[in-house]
């Protein structure tokens, strides 16, 4: 019989934490070889931690490795995440998070200046302080890059620009990308210029998000007394999530290079030397952290309640390419049958119809039509998962 994966990887054994990061990145070669693992962001997402976890630990071959099957997985990569239960990059990110904790409580902290030169051990610096989708490169660099609209340009910057730059990522909204934006540079006292390039976000949408003028706009204008950008034209350009000191420190922390329209990996590494050779130092002001960060830990459900409603059998059909969905009564009495080419269709059929009345049951079908979906678009093996938790009369 063909063993299953939770069978054969490291991470499932005991003592699990014992794992050194070759074992681990064995672990992830043989993930990335199945198949729906393949296309996944959540392994190309672990894949990327552990590069970066292997390079902070002088592992530098290792992280090159990691990196180079990051960005194959990336490459060929079809979705974000399909549910899986149990989610093997998912175990291993946890595992690379718990040992990355771990490192950083025995590192001592027996230096205090920022200026200081010696070689005596400092902590690790929780940065960036915003998840999102972006690249870190030397946290040390004075310069940051924003690529608003083109999503592909930072993988090329960092690639080649990995030792000059502190962050390079893309910000396609006025608002919560931008908070993100401003909350990563004043949270790092190195960088002194940020360099806007790519093409303005939704320039060609009716009342688009123009995220470029309204960075330009923040660093100028500041905030009014309602939290809006003075002089954005944006859709919504409100920062419900900052205060006035933090763009204060925004505008006098940093100068703006605007590039907005250039694409050019030329053009704009002409201009990280530029920056560079001015040898900016870091910022002389307090460090602005302890952003406002509320964070629940995700848990499984204890208890299974019912639907009164009933319950829905998934069935797609590759062949005919139609996913089929039967709705039965608690009672086991088929009562209708559902037929779409797509999830969300069938999805929203269903909730108009008023054949589903949980939300955790609207989540549990969500996912299942998705997977369905990925079988029939993408060949993926497809086999409709139990609810999780015990069942109950409640």
């Amino acid at each position: 019989m063909k063993q299953k994966p939770s069978e054969i990887l490291k991470i499932y054994q005991p003592n699990n934490e014992q794992l050194s990061l070759k074992e681990i990145f064995e672990d992830l070669k043989h993930i990335s070889e199945i198949k729906k693992c393949s296309f996944c962001g959540c392994n190309k997402n672990t894949l990327k931690e552990f590069a970066e976890l292997a390079e902070s630990n002088n592992e530098k071959e290792l992280a090159e490795e990691a990196f180079k099957l990051e960005t194959k997985i990336a490459n060929q990569k079809k979705y974000e995440c399909i549910g899986c239960n149990p989610c093997y990059p998912a175990d291993i990110s946890n595992l690379l998070f718990e040992m990355d904790d771990n490192d950083d409580a025995e590192k001592e902290d027996s230096c205090s200046s920022q200026s200081c030169s010696c070689d005596t051990s400092k902590p690790k610096n929780k940065w960036p302080v915003e998840r999102g989708n972006y690249f870190v490169g030397n946290e040390k660099a004075s310069v940051a890059i924003n690529t608003l609209s083109n999503t592909e340009l930072p993988k090329e910057l960092i690639s080649t620009l990995k030792d000059k730059i502190a962050i390079v990522g893309y910000c396609e909204t006025e608002n919560i990308g931008i908070e993100k934006v401003v909350k990563n540079i004043i949270s790092n006292p190195n960088i002194r210029t940020l360099i806007i390039c790519g093409n303005e976000s939704g320039q060609n949408m009716m009342g688009g998000h123009f995220s470029g003028q309204a960075l330009l706009s923040l660093h100028t204008n500041g905030i009014n007394e309602k939290n809006r950008i003075i002089g954005a034209k944006g859709k919504r350009p409100v920062l419900k999530n900052l205060n006035k000191e933090q763009v204060e420190r925004f505008q006098s922390q940093i100068e703006i290079i605007d590039l907005i329209g250039k694409n050019s990996i030329d053009d704009i590494s002409q201009n990280v030397t530029i920056v560079l050779s001015k040898k900016k130092k870091a910022f002389d002001k307090q460090v602005i952290n302890g952003f406002l960060k509320s964070e629940i830990i995700a848990q499984n459900p204890q208890k299974l309640r019912l639907d009164k409603k009933g319950y829905f059998v998934i069935i797609p059909d590759k062949s005919a390419h139609k996913i089929f969905v039967e709705y039965y009564a608690n009672t086991g009495e088929l009562l209708q049958t559902i037929v779409g080419d797509d999830a969300s269709s069938i999805y929203y059929t269903i909730i108009e119809k008023e054949f589903i009345s949980r939300l955790d049951h609207c989540a549990y079908l969500g996912k299942e039509l998705t997977k369905a979906e990925y079988f029939i678009k993408y060949n993926i093996p497809y086999r409709q998962d139990k609810a999780l938790g015990e069942l109950t009369d409640e």
